[in-house]
């Protein structure tokens, strides 16, 4: 899975805020607003990856979680970008 879109992030108010450029900003038409983790993810996702990546990535980056916790943080970040339709 991928990103549909091609995204700009930077930090407003202690979030992370995703915005569409370019001929995707009419596509899109809006924003993500997300905290670190999924800013994580969302990077990620710039390129195709699976959510098997994802989570093992994710365990060497970050101490402290289980696979568990990981695996459904992934995959409740990636159910709501599907929801919003910006995955391939």
């Amino acid at each position: 899975m991928k990103l549909k879109y091609t995204f700009v992030t930077n930090e407003v108010a202690d979030k992370i805020v995703a915005v569409a450029v370019g001929e995707d900003l009419e596509k899109f038409g809006g924003f993500i607003k997300m905290n670190g983790t999924g800013a994580y993810i969302f990077n990620m996702l710039k390129n195709d990856v699976t959510e098997d990546e994802i989570v093992a990535a994710m365990l060497k980056d970050y101490e402290d979680v289980t696979e568990q916790e990981v695996r459904e943080t992934v995959k409740e970040f990636t159910d709501k970008l599907k929801e919003a339709d910006v995955l391939i």
